[in-house]
């Protein structure tokens, strides 16, 4: 089984020779390729991937971003990857991360077997010690989350996506419409139709946080907004009020932050963790609350079909 390593990149020349570097100490007997796929990046990016021409097996740039259109997000980069792709079977990874040793391996076995393959994802490597994943979302850097809405599915982090052929001809491309939630609604979209995801513990990625906090609050806005569209998306109705009641629980942060901000001023790592947990969450709250004041769009998959 031939594999495709699907590698997107905007503007990742600060990040990108890890990742490149960590993918020349993989391998693969059933032989592999590297598809980078540059979305129009502005940086120098290009010229660190033509560096590894030579060093990694079968490498192959492609474009996915055409000058004067718009520029769409990395969902679009994976499927563009994906059609110059020869492999059985697709492998993502992205130019922040790093895949440790012996990633591509278990990916590979594990697809011998799975349609549908999580890596773990490990978040210390890359990361200072204050930063964590949000306290809600800490689950998914052990593997699988749960969606706490109906019907409850699981779903993991495109970053670590490896998928058959078969299934991605079946499902058909990553959907462009939601450009932080693609990975979520992907996996939503293959357990409706009948597939399960397969958690390889082996393989591991180790993912790269935010750390400015401003970006870690347009993180959390941006995947609330897109969170909320997809699970409308797919026939999930918010409560009743829940505009004010998600009103009221912004009130209630409030006084926190400022705790915690003053708390901060202290240079104590627990403290400054709690302020980059607490940014991260309310830049939800606050994404949540502009989400909800959205009309909501015509649903696609009732959830009683994603139950069967």
């Amino acid at each position: 089984m031939k594999l495709s390593v699907i590698l997107p990149c905007f503007n990742g020349s600060a990040t990108l020779a890890v990742q490149l570097e960590a993918l020349t100490r993989q391998d693969w007997p059933g032989g592999w390729e590297v598809i980078a796929v540059d979305n129009g990046s502005t940086d120098n990016s290009l010229e660190i991937v033509r560096r590894y021409q030579d060093r990694l097996p079968g490498l192959k740039i492609v474009q996915a971003y055409t000058p004067g259109t718009k520029r769409l997000g990395v969902a679009h980069s994976y499927n563009t990857g994906i059609k110059a792709a020869t492999g059985d079977a697709f492998v993502f990874c992205e130019a922040d991360d790093e895949v440790a040793p012996g990633w591509l391996q278990a990916m590979g076995e594990a697809l011998a077997d799975h349609p549908f393959v999580v890596a773990r994802l490990e978040h210390r490597k890359l990361n200072p010690p204050w930063v964590l994943p949000p306290s809600t979302e800490g689950e998914r850097y052990s593997g699988l989350s749960r969606a706490s809405t109906p019907p409850y599915l699981e779903w993991g982090s495109g970053a670590a996506f490896g998928l058959q052929r078969s299934l991605y001809m079946a499902l058909g491309p990553l959907s462009v419409e939601f450009p932080m939630s693609h990975d979520m609604e992907y996996c939503w979209r293959a357990q409706a139709a009948g597939y399960s995801l397969y958690l390889e513990p082996r393989a591991v990625v180790h993912y790269r946080e935010k750390t400015r906090l401003k970006a870690r609050f347009l993180q959390g806005c941006n995947w609330a907004i897109d969170d909320t569209r997809l699970e409308r998306h797919y026939g999930v109705e918010p409560p009743r009020f829940a505009l004010l009641r998600h009103g009221a629980y912004m009130l209630r942060m409030m006084p926190l932050g400022l705790g915690v901000a003053l708390a901060a001023t202290t240079g104590r790592v627990e403290a400054k963790r709690s302020l980059a947990d607490w940014i991260w969450n309310f830049g939800w709250a606050v994404g949540k609350a502009r989400a909800l004041m959205q009309a909501p769009g015509p649903s696609r998959l009732p959830w009683s079909r994603a139950r069967q």
